[in-house]
Order: C-alpha cells, then structure tokens, then sequence
C-alpha cells in the first residue's frame, strides 16, 4: 500500500478540479478499446485541473508461456501489420510492445499522474516471470508505484484564503463481478472498512457502477455548535474498463468465459474544492463532489 498526499493550488472559489481512474486497459488484447484511451487521455491532456492514476491492468501482460490465457488469435493488428522480419522481433518480446506503446500514449499526461497501482496481470508477469514490469512501467513514466492499493490525501489551498481537503483510496479490486449484486455490495463493504475516505475506487470486474452517495451525519469537534446537524457525503465506485466484451473476429478470453458484457463508460469525480454547502448557524463548510458516468 502507498500512503501519500499532494497539495494542490487553486486560483479562486470557483475552481473545479476532476479525479479520472483508468482502470482495467488490458492494452495488448485484440479488443482492448485503445481508440476511447486515446480519447481520454486527450481530454485530459487538454485540461490542467484534471489528476489521473491508474487503477491496474494497464496491460494485458499475457505471454506465450501461459498455457491457461495465451492465443495468438487475441494478439491485436497493431503487432502483427510489420514485415515479417519487424513482427518476427516484436513477437519474441509481446510485453516490451505493449509497455512502449502504452508508455508512447500515456507519456503526455504523466505530469498530471498521481501513480499507478499494481493490477493482478502486472502482479503475475512479476511473480511467474521474474520481471517488475510494474516498477519499469512507473520508473519510465516517472510516476510513483501505487503498489496494489493507495490512500492519499488531496489537500486543496487558496494561498492564505483556507484549504479543502479529499481523501481518496483505491486498489485493483477482487472478483468477477457475474451477478448484480456482487460489485454494488463490495462498494459497500469497502466504504465500511475505508470510512476516512471521501471517495473509494476498485476496479478488476470490468464493471461500471456508482453507489448511492453514503451520507454522513454529525456535529463539529470544535468551534461553534450548528443549529442543525452538519452533513457530508462518501462516494464509491467501479470505474468500468477499455475492453469489448465481445467483437466480431476470432474468440477472446472474454468471449470464451461468456464474461457478461460491460458498458464502454468510465467514471470521472468532479470536486468543487470551496463550493462549501454551509450548514445554518454553523461556519463548518464541505468541498462539493460528485462521480459523474462518461461515454467511451
């Protein structure tokens, strides 16, 4: 787990700043949806106000030697449309095409980046094959190495004028995700064990879902006793995933698993840092959130 926090300037009240998770990319797989990525890392680019991180299986990390997961036929166009010398060499190093390439697409928001958390497809390229691709991944991009699960603290400042503070934790996630229930319970269960967040992301499952917003009553530790009880919110999410869960073409591993399909949409948090909603006879005052769908 990496614990960190980041301090963040703003101009004025109105400020408002975006937390986009990009979760589950799987880039490498025939039907990784790159062409959405693309799209997404251009609005980000575009936007200073926007933070990012990555919430695991970037990439597919799947080699010739994983008899259970392998098939030439899921290998996408891009590595195989070369001269037969060119797609020859790329073929006898499949992960290093699938790291330079997400590092080429990537390369242009990793200013904006807070890290890279650890998905279990890098997990297993490190613990069966020797190789940190992870760490290679993080050192290249030069961003910091979330491991498998962060907690940080987003500390917002108007120079003297005050400062707002998010909380934010993230991991990979767990499970598959088959039944309706399944994810809306683990958000559940994961805002229970992470109460000091504000916000919760977990991913693995390729499924889209935002919780019910988790209201949160109570009265100020200090200063002035409110007329009414102050009230915050707590948010949670699965992010969704840049795969198609079924394309036309040769089989996949999706496809095979009769993995149900997922919506091409992913998560954004917009945060309103001094948008306070001030409760009566009280100065206590709580940043403005709200998790928000988009279209891939």
């Amino acid at each position: 787990m990496k614990i960190l926090g980041k301090e963040i300037s703003c101009k004025g009240r109105a400020d408002v700043f975006e937390i986009r998770p990009i979760f589950d990319v799987h880039l490498g797989a025939r039907n990784c949806a790159e062409k959405p990525l693309r799209k997404i890392v251009k609005e980000i680019a575009e936007n200073p106000n926007i933070l990012w991180f990555g919430g695991g299986d970037l990439l597919d990390c799947i080699k010739p030697m994983d008899k259970g997961r392998f098939d030439f036929d899921t290998l996408p166009n891009w590595i195989l449309d070369d001269d037969a010398v060119t797609t020859r060499e790329k073929l006898n190093d499949i992960l290093a095409q699938q790291r330079e390439r997400l590092i080429d697409i990537l390369d242009p928001i990793a200013s904006q980046c807070l890290g890279l958390i650890e998905g279990n497809h890098e997990f297993a390229i490190r613990k069966y094959h020797n190789e940190n691709i992870q760490k290679t991944l993080c050192n290249k991009l030069e961003v910091p190495n979330l491991t498998d699960e962060m907690l940080i603290r987003l500390t917002f400042k108007r120079g003297n004028l005050g400062s707002a503070v998010i909380i934010i934790y993230a991991r990979h996630g767990y499970g598959g995700g088959r039944t309706p229930g399944a994810e809306p319970n683990k958000l559940a269960r994961m805002m229970d064990e992470w109460e000091v967040a504000d916000i919760c992301f977990s991913g693995h499952s390729h499924t889209f879902d935002i919780a019910p917003p988790k209201p949160v009553l109570g009265i100020p530790h200090s200063g002035k006793i409110p007329e009414e009880l102050t009230q915050r919110y707590r948010f949670a999410a699965n992010p969704g995933c840049y795969i198609y869960s079924h394309s036309t073409g040769p089989s996949t591993y999706a496809s095979r698993a009769c993995y149900p399909a997922r919506p091409m949409l992913t998560v954004k948090a917009m945060i309103k840092p001094f948008a306070h909603r001030v409760v009566k006879g009280s100065d206590i005052a709580t940043p403005h959130i709200e998790l928000r769908g988009i279209t891939l």
